[in-house]
């Protein structure tokens, strides 16, 4: 093995978005609206979609540049220092914006069903005009645009076609399609300019306006021909995960294991996504680690405490890590 990835290739990943301080509360389970519910528990932790993704790929060995911002708060101050003590995070893209409350999510969790819901508290992020080193960053082998600032992402996906044609691209749908929001009207033609998509089953049903997953596969399917993307991959939770193309489609089982908290279970299996795209990797193997991802993520309180390093990954999956993460 060398340094547990193929071919002794480190994958070199870019991620461009958003970062997150979270309090989550635990209630035995959500309260109906005009009930209460006693909280058994609660954290206050580094979390947001980006950086999420960001600290899985780094421990399972890839090198991640994270761009980002955050206030000049004690929030903002803690998850500079939660992002710099992971190893393969290189945070010089990752700044502060002055005067500027950090960006914050509550996030109830509940036990009965196992589930969590987030109340967002918007606050520093990365918006269009802000300065980036576009060169630096669409030089790495993967793009992963994570940014909830629909002008910016727009521009971002414009690039490549004009002044970076080998860089991927793989777009999340969280802020694509917003939840609880109606669907822009340009988010599919957004979609299709990225060479990767991911989400869940309903941001993707949203997406296409289809009213199940086949019909929402069949739609994206069919808008690939022609288009820049190539592919995409579905988290269904606890039955896996769906990842196609133009010409194929995969259904790639999960991985059981007892659930804690699901937060930040979507952005870890994105990170399993990054991972395959980087390295090129065939789709039903590249599903196998993003489901073994978020499945990790879901053992722990919060988005980040249990991401797990190779080792950790083979001992949840019961799989070699050369199987798992690298020859």
């Amino acid at each position: 093995m060398t340094d547990g990835i193929d071919g002794g290739r480190r994958p070199r990943i870019a991620a461009i978005g958003l970062a997150s301080w979270d309090r989550l509360l635990v209630v035995p389970s959500y309260p109906a609206a005009g009930e209460y519910r006693v909280v058994t528990g609660e954290w206050s932790l580094p979390g947001g979609t980006t950086t999420n993704t960001a600290v899985a790929l780094a421990r399972i060995g890839a090198a991640v540049t994270l761009a980002g911002r955050v206030g000049d708060d004690d929030d903002g101050r803690r998850l500079i220092a939660a992002m710099a003590a992971e190893p393969g995070i290189d945070t010089t893209a990752f700044t502060v914006k002055p005067g500027t409350l950090t960006d914050r999510c509550t996030i109830v969790v509940s036990g009965d069903p196992p589930d969590r819901t987030i109340f967002w508290h918007p606050g520093a992020a990365l918006v269009r005009h802000d300065r980036l080193d576009i060169t630096g960053l669409f030089a790495h082998d993967v793009v992963l645009l994570d940014v909830a600032d629909h002008t910016l992402r727009r521009w971002l996906t414009d690039l490549p076609a004009h002044s970076s044609p080998r860089t991927r691209l793989l777009g999340t749908l969280t802020y694509l399609v917003e939840n609880g929001a109606p669907v822009a009207s340009d988010a599919l033609e957004v979609a299709l300019r990225f060479d990767t998509v991911v989400g869940n089953a309903g941001e993707v049903m949203a997406l296409t306006g289809a009213g199940d997953l086949d019909a929402a596969t069949a739609v994206i399917r069919a808008r690939m021909v022609g288009s820049n993307l190539r592919s995409c991959a579905i988290s269904l939770g606890a039955d896996g995960c769906r990842i196609c193309t133009r010409d194929e489609i995969w259904d790639v089982p999960a991985y059981p294991v007892e659930v804690v908290d699901p937060t930040g279970a979507g952005d870890a299996f994105t990170a399993g996504i990054a991972w395959g795209v980087a390295l090129r990797w065939p789709w039903p193997r590249t599903g196998l680690l993003a489901n073994a991802l978020g499945a990790a993520a879901t053992t722990a309180m919060g988005g980040q405490a249990g991401l797990p390093d190779r080792g950790g990954l083979a001992a949840l999956t019961g799989m070699p890590e050369d199987v798992l993460v690298g020859a």
